[in-house]
């Protein structure tokens, strides 16, 4: 799965915010705060429609967030990728060739490095730094990594998002439908 193309991905939280997003010109959405049960049809919906969904694994209703909730979402419900902070369910994305992130809370020092460690050991497909408004904690992070940076989180204005693609990261999130198609369609003023 290639999302390199789409720096800014949408975070679909309901049925509503899914439609929009499949009717825009966007190709990569993470879907959470979803119930199992809809995950199945809305995968369907997204790979018939030719784009892709990684799922938040840690944010699904009715599924354990661990490995086993990881190897069910990518051989049964055949996602894209994973999110979540387990580091279990990342190694199984990774098993399964499934794109992994890892993400992390940046509350203070000891969780940036316990955050590099984990990164090292597991070596995802990238690690999502959240807020992605600690834009210095970019180059703490760069001193110990290379594994791709997302940021996520307290992203409000075009103009963060900028800041974030000038610290270092490669992609943001945002549960702002709107500021990412602004964004990802031009309107960068």
């Amino acid at each position: 799965m290639e999302i390199n193309s789409q720096r800014v991905i949408p975070v679909i939280q309901d049925h509503k915010q899914f439609s929009k997003f499949l009717a825009s010109d966007l190709s990569v959405c993470i879907l959470m705060e979803f119930h199992l049960n809809f995950l199945d049809d809305l995968i369907h919906q997204l790979h018939h429609a030719g784009k892709y969904g990684i799922v938040h694994l840690d944010l699904i209703h009715g599924l354990s967030n661990d490995e086993y909730g990881a190897q069910f979402l990518c051989q049964s419900i055949h996602c894209d990728g994973l999110i979540s902070t387990k580091p279990k369910a990342v190694q199984t994305a990774r098993k399964l060739h499934k794109l992994s992130v890892l993400r992390i809370f940046l509350i203070d020092s000891r969780s940036l490095q316990k955050g590099i460690e984990l990164a090292s050991s597991l070596q995802p497909d990238f690690l999502e730094i959240l807020p992605a408004t600690t834009w210095n904690a970019v180059s703490l992070i760069r001193k110990s990594s290379e594994i791709p940076l997302i940021g996520g989180g307290l992203i409000q204005t075009k103009e963060d998002i900028d800041k974030c693609f000038q610290q270092g990261m490669c992609h943001i999130t945002s549960s702002n439908l709107k500021l990412c198609l602004d964004y990802e369609m031009g309107d960068q003023s």
